[in-house]
C-alpha cells in the first residue's frame, strides 16, 4: 500500500468506513437543502393575483427575486378580477391566489373548502377620497361612490369605513360598480365626475390629492381589521400538494422579507406591476405597506376575518356563527416561526 498509514483491519475498517459514508450523506443532504433547485427538478405553479395593488405585491417581489425557483418552483403569475379569480381557483384554473378575505368570504360560507394560509394586509387600507366640496361626513348623504366590483376587497373597505362613520351603506349613500381595471378606473371616474367618491389605497391616493381630492377617512388610522390580503387555496389541494404549499407559504415569508431590505429593488418592482412611475407615489406605498402594514411572520389574524362576517351577515345569514378559525389555516406559517428560520433570516440582514 503507498503512503505512510496502515490500513485497518477486519470490522474496524468496515466500521470506520460506514461511519465515513454517513458523514457525507449528512453533509450533502445539509448543502442539497441550502442549494437552489435544479431547473430539471422545478415544478410549476400557476397562481392568481386578483388587483393591480399592494395588497397582491408579496408574489410580485418573490417573482422577481428568483425566490419561487430558490424553493423548486416555477410560478406563472396571472391577472385574473376579483370575482373571476375566485371562480378560476374553485375552476382549478390555478391552485393558489392573493386576494382578500371578503372576496373569498362569500364562496366559503357556500361550502367551498377555501382558505387562507397566509395573510400580511391584517387593516383595512382603504381610504375614502371624496370630491372637494364634501368636507364633513355629514356631506356623503345622497352621494354615489364608486368601487370596482360588488363582493371585491374595495366593496368590503368602504362598506367598513361607512359603517364606522355612521353611514347607513344602503340608505345613505348609493354605492355603484365601477367596473374591472383596478383602482385607476375608479381615479378617471373621479376625475370625469362621474362619482363623487370611491376608495383608493396608496399610491393612487396620493395621486388623488394631486389632483385636489379630498380624504374624508383612512381605514388603517380608524384601526379597522379587515384581511385585505393572503394567500389562499383549497384544503382538496393541501391534502393532496402539502409539500407544495408549504414552500409557497415559505417564498411568501422570504418575498416580504426581501422588499423590507431591498428597498429600491421593491420599488422597481412595484413600478412594473403598479405601472406608476411617480416616485412619491411609490414611496408612499412601500411606507404604507411594506413597512407599516406587512408582517415579518405573515398570520392572517381571526379579528380581520371576524369583520368580514359581521358585514357579510346582513346578506348571509350563515357569516353570524361562522367561525374565523375555519377559514383561516396558519400552521405552515407557525411552522416557520417556531423553527426559527424567520428570525435567522432578519438576523442574516443586520
Amino acid at each position: 500500500m503507498k503512503g505512510n498509514f496502515a490500513q485497518p483491519s477486519g470490522s474496524t475498517a468496515n466500521l470506520k468506513s460506514n461511519t465515513l459514508a454517513i458523514v457525507i450523506f449528512c453533509a450533502l443532504s445539509f448543502f442539497s437543502a441550502l442549494a437552489p433547485t435544479s431547473a430539471a427538478s422545478q415544478e410549476r405553479l400557476k397562481l392568481i393575483y386578483s388587483q393591480f395593488t399592494m395588497t397582491n405585491s408579496a408574489t410580485w417581489f418573490a417573482q422577481e427575486a428568483g425566490l419561487f425557483e430558490r424553493h423548486g418552483l416555477t410560478a406563472d403569475l396571472i391577472y385574473v378580477d376579483s370575482t373571476p379569480a375566485v371562480q378560476a381557483l374553485t375552476a382549478g384554473q390555478a391552485p393558489l391566489a392573493t386576494m382578500s378575505g371578503g372576496l373569498a368570504v362569500g364562496p366559503y360560507l357556500n361550502g367551498l373548502d377555501l382558505v387562507m394560509v397566509a395573510g400580511w394586509v391584517n387593516l383595512n387600507s382603504y381610504q375614502l377620497i371624496t370630491r372637494p366640496e364634501i368636507r364633513r361626513v355629514e356631506d356623503l348623504k345622497g352621494k354615489l361612490i364608486g368601487i370596482g366590483r360588488f363582493g371585491a376587497a374595495a366593496d368590503w373597505g368602504l362598506r367598513l369605513i361607512l359603517r364606522k362613520l355612521g353611514i347607513n351603506e344602503n340608505k345613505d349613500v348609493q354605492i355603484i360598480q365601477a367596473g374591472g381595471g383596478g383602482p385607476s378606473t375608479r381615479l378617471g371616474a373621479m376625475e370625469a365626475k362621474k362619482l363623487d367618491a370611491t376608495v383608493l389605497d396608496s399610491p393612487q391616493t396620493v395621486q388623488a390629492r394631486r389632483l385636489g381630492f379630498r380624504v374624508l377617512a383612512d381605514g388603517a388610522d380608524l384601526g379597522i381589521p379587515f384581511l385585505q390580503g393572503g394567500l389562499v387555496t383549497r384544503r382538496a389541494y393541501i391534502k393532496s400538494n402539502e409539500d407544495t404549499v408549504r414552500r409557497t407559504v415559505r417564498v411568501i415569508v422570504e418575498a416580504i422579507h426581501y422588499a423590507k431590505t431591498h428597498r429600491e429593488a421593491a420599488l422597481k418592482v412595484m413600478q412594473k406591476y403598479l405601472r406608476v412611475q411617480d416616485r412619491e407615489a411609490l414611496e408612499d406605498a412601500y411606507e404604507s405597506f411594506v413597512i407599516k402594514q406587512f408582517p415579518r411572520v405573515p398570520y392572517a389574524l381571526p379579528a380581520a376575518v371576524q369583520t368580514i362576517f359581521d358585514l357579510a351577515a346582513a346578506r348571509d345569514p350563515r357569516a353570524k356563527t361562522a367561525d374565523p378559525q375555519g377559514f383561516i389555516d396558519m400552521h405552515f406559517v407557525r411552522e416557520l416561526e417556531q423553527s426559527g428560520a424567520i428570525d435567522q433570516l432578519y438576523a442574516q440582514s443586520k
